[in-house]
């Protein structure tokens, strides 16, 4: 991403105010390389900044406490009886809800859950505009940064197999499990269901990269 790109979504973002181009010229470029070369958080190469991204803090506690409660409904599930229930619960879909639900869970024991993208770790800068606009319900998305099925798949497997570990729930979170609020047309653009053919499998923001699709940190969530 070049500067120019930088500073185009820093126009967008809710921290930018029309004050700012009052001051000397190309005064936001400046302060834009000057923050990132001071954060070290962005790469530069070839005159491209790529964003590195660091840990959240807080979400060390927040996948220990995914992957404790999942690994305990999981084991509950595979103790079902009946076979096509136990498939049901045992999908993506199923799943997957658990996860919506436990994601719910922690927000609101923390006071912070205000609706379903509130809890997004990223958001878009157009789906920012419409979060601020109270036109949320048709047309933002709450989409999963890396299709859950992609890791949801493994689980359901160790589960049925009685090989489930907690450890290995914890890790494939860690690293996959990131959700975006993005608008119904940035959600079509994006591979619905699988990664293309060259993702490395480490990094989960790959689809949004080759769609072209910027985000940033969900300032609600921390609200």
């Amino acid at each position: 991403m070049k500067i120019k790109k930088l500073v185009d979504l820093f126009r967008q973002s809710p921290f930018f105010i029309s004050k700012f181009d009052t001051y000397i010229e190309n005064a936001i470029n400046k302060a834009i390389w000057y923050a990132i070369k001071r954060s070290g958080n962005w790469m530069m190469e070839k005159g491209v900044y790529t964003k590195v991204y660091t840990p959240d803090p807080d979400r060390t506690v927040f996948i220990k406490f995914l992957s404790e409660n999942l690994y305990n409904v999981l084991k509950l599930k595979n103790e079902i009886k009946d076979d096509v229930l136990k498939s049901y619960h045992l999908s993506a879909k199923g799943i997957g809800d658990d996860l919506y639900y436990l994601t719910e869970s922690y927000y609101r024991k923390l006071g912070t859950y205000k609706g379903k993208h509130s809890m997004s770790d990223f958001i878009t800068p157009r789906a920012n505009e419409f979060l601020g606009s109270g036109q949320i319900s048709k047309n933002l998305m709450y989409e999963h940064v890396v299709p859950k099925n992609l890791y949801i798949r493994e689980l359901a497997q160790a589960t049925k197999m009685s090989e489930l570990k907690e450890e290995r729930i914890y890790e494939l979170l860690s690293i996959y499990y990131f959700v975006c609020t993005v608008t119904v047309e940035e959600d079509e653009i994006l591979l619905s269901i699988k990664m293309d053919e060259e993702w490395d499998r480490k990094n989960p923001f790959h689809r949004y990269e080759k769609a072209g699709i910027s985000f940033f940190r969900n300032i609600e969530r921390y609200a």
